[in-house]
């Protein structure tokens, strides 16, 4: 006698049939719903918070908390180029004591200046403090940076599954799993800095085996993040999609006649082929491995020529006043906003607001182009230097 399948395993065989990638059918299937009820729970997003009528949706709650930010940043900015003004970055990237606090305006170095600004003035500093209170990784010394940096690899692995749901719910959640993968990204240069006794000191140490697993695993989890906003395009606008939340198959033979439905013409569904949705989010992608690997790049040739002692009284303060033209601080300030972490928190905008397509389809090539362009400005600039300062 057979026994007949449950109702989970016909969902589970139906979404290995309908998976483009039948490999990697357990990213393609829904999340659990649990953590969707606890974070984003219906009711509480009906609710007005504390009686503000602004936070009533999440499209206005977004341009809200963006407005603040932006001007948390613009205020920090402020503070921080006016003190690098003065400041010599070549004595001020020496490490900091043992017991000094953090401060994002002390300790500067050129990666620190070209550093985007969530990680600058959020979530570097919440790490550094959850760290001097807790004494982390002082108390917990056998969990190395390497060990956070596979834990925020698999949390960015999770996130993609969320935003890979076609629950709006579930993408939201997705976005906050990614940022506490980011806040670990962060933690496990904490906890380098500290046990290697360079606390404070912010700058890249290449040519280690940590080096490369931290960039790897941040590489990743760029990517599984990228999987996940395919997957849920695929699901989206899938020309054979039998499934259809917000459509009958009557509505829908409707729509492919012309015919009228209730009174009312029936548009189309829009739907796009698997080719060229991977090709969208590609192209996204492309750009924060470009943004990502140029951004590092630069921040290495101008470590050498801005951080590197100079015997020549002369050339040591030419080089400070290079350091400090306005070309410099330019060119800084755009690899700020355009260096790929920053290009990641951007992204996680329209996934809350359940706008990713709208935005994919407006920074497909401009954004590229202008990461490109910006990196062969940067390069002429950084020949321009050494030429100048004999280097």
């Amino acid at each position: 006698m057979t026994e007949k399948a449950g109702p989970a395993a016909g969902t589970l065989k139906n979404a290995h049939a309908f998976c483009p990638c039948p490999q990697l059918t357990a990213y393609w299937t829904p999340p659990p719903s649990w953590p969707r009820r606890i974070c984003c729970c219906e009711t509480l997003s009906k609710m007005s918070f504390l009686g503000l009528s602004v936070f009533r949706d999440a499209k206005t709650t977004c341009i809200f908390v963006g407005l603040i930010l932006i001007t948390y940043y613009f205020i920090m900015d402020i503070i921080l180029f006016m003190r690098f003004r003065n400041v010599d970055i070549v004595a001020d990237s020496k490490p900091g004591a043992p017991d000094e606090l953090y401060s994002p305006f002390t300790h500067l170095s050129v990666k620190a200046l070209m550093n985007d600004h969530t990680s600058q003035y959020i979530i570097s500093p919440s790490a550094e403090y959850f760290d001097t209170l807790t004494q982390f990784s002082t108390r917990f010394s056998f969990i190395t940076p390497n060990i956070i940096s596979f834990t925020h690899l698999f949390l960015g692995l999770l996130s993609g599954k969320f935003v890979a749901s076609e629950n709006l719910h579930d993408r939201r959640v997705g976005v906050v799993i990614f940022q506490i993968r980011s806040w670990l990204d962060a933690f496990d240069g904490v906890v380098f800095r500290s046990q290697s006794g360079t606390h404070l000191q912010f700058q890249s140490v290449r040519a280690t085996t940590g080096y490369y697993v931290d960039t790897t695993c941040d590489a990743l989890g760029g990517v599984f993040l990228c999987f996940g906003i395919l997957f849920y395009l695929w699901k989206r606008f899938d020309p054979v999609k039998q499934d259809l939340p917000t459509w009958s198959k009557a509505q829908e033979a409707a729509s492919k006649t012309g015919l009228v439905s209730n009174g009312h013409s029936v548009a189309p569904r829009e739907t796009y082929s698997i080719k060229y949705l991977f090709w969208k989010v590609f192209c996204y992608g492309l750009c924060l491995a470009c943004a990502g690997k140029f951004w590092d790049l630069v921040v290495g040739d101008f470590k050498e020529i801005f951080q590197t002692p100079l015997k020549d009284p002369k050339m040591s303060m030419l080089q400070f006043e290079l350091c400090h033209s306005t070309t410099t601080v330019v060119l800084f300030y755009l690899w700020r906003i355009l260096e790929g972490q920053a290009l990641l928190q951007y992204i996680l905008i329209p996934i809350i607001i359940d706008k990713i397509w709208e935005f994919l389809n407006y920074t497909q090539y401009i954004l590229l182009s202008v990461i490109v362009g910006l990196y062969i400005v940067s390069l002429l600039y950084i020949r321009h230097l050494r030429t100048v300062l004999n280097l």
